[in-house]
C-alpha cells in the first residue's frame, strides 16, 4: 500500500501526472478482476493489505516514486509529453463493453446468477478523487484541460441524485470525482473499536498500554453480517486502486462521519492533498494518518503515546520526532522550493499590504461601547472561574467586535429572517415547547457543528445541532442532506432548519424582522443603523476597487493574440467571512457601477461555477466579491491580480487559501494583496494571534525550533484579546 500526504504547490497538476504514469499499473489491476468469478468477495470491514507505510519507505516508494513526483511541475502542465499505457486504451473499451452485455442479459432474466454473483463482489475501480463541492467541476475541467487527446482519461463526476447505483458502473472510468459528503453517507461507519481507542489514546500516559476492547470482534462480525447491504452504497462497493483526498484538512476532525467515511474505503493507494495539513492542533495529523493507514500511527493510543504527548512534555525534541515521522510520507512543496538552487516554479511577485483604516467619530464610539460592554462580561466570567464554560459565548463577544469593525449593522442583526425562509411553515406546525427548546438551544451561544466557530447566521436543525446557515445550506439544498454531527443520521432540509427570527415570529406572531432583531449596542447611533451607511471599510475598499478599474494593463503578456491592440482588463477579488458584509458591500458596488459576480455557500454548485466563468472570461465583470468559507479552496481565478481581504481570521492559512485562487500557476502578473484593518481594535491583536499559529505549524514541518499553542484560545489569549 502506497501512502502519502502531500501539501504546497501544484497538487492537482502532480496528482494528474500521476495518474498518467502509472495508468498501466491502474489498467493492470482494473483489468485482473474483469471475470465476475474473480472479483473479491464483499468484505465492507476488511482492513487493505497488512503492510505498513514504515515498512514501504524503505523502498522509497518504487511503484510511485518520489522522484517522478518532483518531475511533474515540470511536466504535468503539459501532460501531452506523457504518453498513456497502449494496453490500458484497448482495456477500457472492452470492459465496458462487457458490462454493457452483462446488464443486458440480466435484463432478458438470463443471467441472473450471474448478476447476484456480479452484487455480492467488490469490482477493482481506478482512482477516486474526494474533494468539495465547490471544486467538483474544477476536477473534472482539469482532468480534460490538463491532459492531451492522445492520453485522454476516462472521467466520471459521482454526483447529484441521478447518480448510478450500480458499482461496476464506477469501475469503468479511469478516475471518478465525488464529493465528501457522498462518501460519509454511502461509506458504513464503524464506531465501536474508533470510540475505545480514543478512549484510550486520552487516558494513556507514559507507561500505560492499552488493552484491547473485549467486545471488538464480536462487534466487527455483527457488522459484517447485518450492516454491509443496508448501509453501504456504490463507492464502498469497490476495490479502488487510489483513493485522493483533496483539501484533506475536511478530515482533520477524525471523530465527523466524513473522516470515518473515508478511512472506511478500501483502495491499495492513498494520497491527501492539503495546502493547510494543520489547520488548529497537531490533532489533525492523526486524521490523515488514520487514512493513510500509517502504523502505528493510525492507532489514536499509540499516536499520543508517540507523538502528541512528546510535544506536549518537551515541544523541541517533540516535534524533531513528528518532523522524523512525517518525512516518511509527506511530500512538500512551497512556493520558495528550489531543485538545483532553482525555483520549483517561477511566479509574479506578490506584495501583501497591511492597510490601516480609521473610523469615523460614530463608529469608534459604537466600538467602544461595544468593547467595553463585552470587557465587563469577561471580567464576570473571569471572576467567577467560568472561562471555559462559557467559551462559546466569548467567541460570540469577540465575534461580534470583529463584526464592528467591518460594519455595525453586522453586530444589531437586521438579518434575524432569511431571505425566502422557507422553515416558517413548518416551525409552525411544532408544539410551542419544541419551538422553545430550539430557541433556547440557538441562544446558549453554541458553536458551528461544521466551521467550529461563532456560528454566522445561526440556524437549529430538528435534531438540535447549530450551523452557520452558509455551512449547511450545501448540505441540504442537494442530495447530500445529512446531518453532520457525529452519530446524527438525521435527514435535514431547507424545511427543517430554523433561524431565531422564525421561531420568534412563531411564538410571538410578528412577521415584521425589525420587530425581532436584537441590538448589542446603543440604539442612538442611529446614523450608522441604516442599510445606505458606508462603514469605513467599505469605503476604504471602493475607493482600492475604483484605482484598480482605472488601472492599465502591466505586462505585455496580456495582449490578446487575436486583437492586439486590446489588454486583458485588471480584475480584483474581495474576500469576508461574513455574508452579511457582502450584502453591504453589494450596495456600495452597484451605487459606484461596479460590474460584480457574487460567490458564497448559499449558491448552488451551477451557480457558482457561472459566477466563476463570468469573472475569468467577461472583460466587464472586474471583481469578484466570496465569502471565506466558500471560496478559499480549489478555485482557480487566475483572471485577478488584486486580492481584498475585508476581515482578519483567526487562521492565517485560511487567508493564505484565499489569495492562492489569485496567486497560482497561470498568473503573469504582480499579485497585490490589501488586508483592511481598524486601528486600535480586537483586530490588532488577532494579528499577534496569527503568528503564534504560524510558529506552530512551521514547528511541525522543521521550519522553526520554537515551541507552539493549540488554536483553541488559551485564558490568557481571551484577556489579551479583551485587553485585560
Amino acid at each position: 500500500m502506497i501512502s502519502l500526504l502531500l501539501q504546497g504547490l501544484g497538487k492537482t497538476v502532480s496528482t494528474i501526472a500521476l495518474i498518467l504514469k502509472q495508468k498501466s499499473q491502474q489498467s493492470k489491476f482494473m483489468c485482473a478482476d474483469s471475470d465476475p468469478l474473480k472479483s473479491e468477495a464483499l468484505n465492507l470491514d476488511e482492513d487493505d493489505e497488512a503492510v505498513t507505510v514504515v515498512d514501504k519507505a524503505k523502498q522509497s516508494m518504487n511503484d510511485e516514486p518520489k522522484k517522478d513526483l518532483d518531475a511533474s511541475l515540470s511536466t504535468a502542465a503539459s501532460t501531452s509529453d506523457v504518453k498513456p499505457s497502449s494496453s490500458h486504451m484497448d482495456i477500457v473499451p472492452n470492459r465496458i463493453v462487457e458490462s454493457k452485455v452483462e446488464c443486458k442479459k440480466t435484463k432478458t432474466g438470463t443471467s441472473s446468477a450471474s448478476s447476484t454473483m456480479r452484487s455480492m463482489t467488490r469490482p477493482a475501480a481506478g482512482t477516486l478523487v474526494v474533494c468539495p463541492a465547490s471544486v467538483l467541476k474544477q476536477w473534472a475541467n482539469e482532468l480534460n484541460d490538463k491532459v492531451s487527446q492522445s492520453a485522454r482519461l476516462s472521467v466520471l463526476v459521482y454526483h447529484g441524485g441521478a447518480r448510478t447505483k450500480d458499482p461496476s458502473e464506477l469501475a469503468k472510468y479511469d478516475v471518478v470525482v465525488t464529493t465528501y459528503t457522498i462518501v460519509a453517507n454511502e461509506v458504513p461507519k464503524q464506531n465501536a473499536d474508533d470510540d475505545q481507542d480514543q478512549k484510550n489514546g486520552e487516558e494513556s500516559s507514559v507507561g500505560n498500554k492499552r488493552k484491547p476492547p473485549s467486545k471488538s470482534k464480536k462487534r466487527k462480525k455483527k457488522l459484517k453480517d447485518s450492516d454491509i447491504d443496508l448501509d453501504s452504497g456504490p463507492v464502498a462497493r469497490v476495490r479502488w486502486f487510489r483513493v485522493v483526498l483533496d483539501e484533506a484538512q475536511t478530515i482533520k476532525n477524525f471523530r465527523t462521519q466524513v473522516a470515518k467515511g473515508c478511512c472506511g474505503l478500501r483502495a491499495k493507494r492513498r494520497w491527501c492533498l492539503s495546502g493547510t495539513p494543520i489547520q488548529n492542533s497537531i490533532d489533525e495529523l492523526y486524521s490523515y494518518f488514520r487514512f493513510l493507514k500509517y502504523d502505528p500511527y493510525s492507532t489514536y493510543s499509540s499516536f499520543c503515546t508517540m507523538i502528541k504527548h512528546p510535544i506536549a512534555r518537551n515541544a523541541v525534541h517533540g516535534y524533531k520526532k513528528l518532523q522524523t515521522v512525517l518525512r516518511i510520507v509527506l511530500l512538500r512543496r512551497t512556493k520558495e522550493t528550489t531543485i538545483n538552487g532553482e525555483p520549483i516554479i517561477n511566479l509574479p511577485p506578490k506584495t501583501i499590504k497591511l492597510q490601516k483604516v480609521d473610523f469615523t467619530k460614530e463608529e469608534r464610539a459604537f466600538y467602544l461601547t461595544l468593547e467595553e460592554r463585552s470587557r465587563q462580561q469577561f471580567k464576570e466570567y473571569a471572576a467567577a472561574g467560568t472561562v471555559k464554560q462559557n467559551y462559546a459565548n466569548i467567541l460570540l463577544l469577540l465575534l461580534r467586535l470583529r463584526q464592528a469593525c467591518d460594519h455595525p449593522l453586522l453586530v444589531k442583526g437586521h438579518q434575524s429572517v432569511f431571505k425566502g425562509d422557507g422553515s416558517i411553515e413548518m416551525a409552525k406546525q411544532l408544539s410551542k415547547e419544541r419551538v422553545i427548546d430550539l430557541l433556547a438551544r440557538l441562544e446558549v451561544s453554541a458553536l458551528c457543528a461544521v466551521c467550529r466557530d461563532t456560528p454566522e447566521d445561526a440556524v437549529v436543525a430538528m435534531c438540535g445541532h447549530i450551523f452557520c446557515y452558509q455551512c449547511i445550506y450545501e448540505r441540504i439544498t442537494t442530495d447530500e442532506n445529512m446531518c453532520p454531527v457525529p452519530n446524527c443520521r438525521n435527514t435535514l432540509s431547507t424545511e427543517s432548519v430554523f433561524s431565531s427570527g422564525t421561531l420568534k415570529i412563531c411564538i410571538s406572531g410578528k412577521t415584521s424582522t425589525h420587530a425581532i432583531a436584537s441590538s448589542s449596542a446603543d440604539d442612538e447611533l442611529s446614523s450608522i443603523s441604516q442599510s445606505s451607511y458606508i462603514s469605513s471599510k467599505i469605503q476604504a475598499t471602493v475607493d482600492i476597487l475604483n484605482s484598480i478599474i482605472n488601472m492599465h494593463a502591466l505586462t505585455d503578456s496580456d495582449t490578446i493574440e487575436s486583437n492586439p491592440n486590446r489588454v486583458s482588463p485588471v480584475k480584483a477579488i474581495v474576500f469576508s467571512q461574513w455574508t452579511g458584509m457582502l450584502d453591504l458591500l453589494e450596495f456600495s458596488l452597484n451605487s459606484n457601477l461596479i460590474q460584480y459576480r457574487r460567490l458564497d455557500g448559499t449558491m448552488s454548485l451551477n451557480s457558482r461555477d457561472k459566477a466563476v466563468k463570468d469573472f475569468n472570461i467577461d472583460p466587464e465583470v472586474r471583481v469578484m466579491i466570496m465569502s471565506l468559507k466558500a471560496g478559499n479552496l480549489g478555485l482557480n481565478m487566475v483572471a485577478a491580480c488584486h486580492v481584498i481581504l475585508l476581515d482578519l481570521w483567526w487562521n492565517p492559512y485560511a487567508e493564505d487559501q484565499a489569495i492562492d485562487r489569485a496567486h497560482r500557476i497561470g498568473q503573469t502578473r504582480p499579485v497585490t494583496v490589501s488586508r483592511l484593518t481598524i486601528t486600535d481594535t480586537v483586530e490588532d491583536r488577532i494579528l499577534s494571534l496569527q503568528e503564534e499559529k504560524r510558529a506552530m505549524v512551521n514547528s511541525a514541518f522543521g521550519e522553526d525550533k520554537s515551541s507552539a499553542h493549540a488554536t483553541r484560545l488559551t485564558v490568557d489569549d481571551l484577556r489579551y484579546l479583551f485587553r485585560i
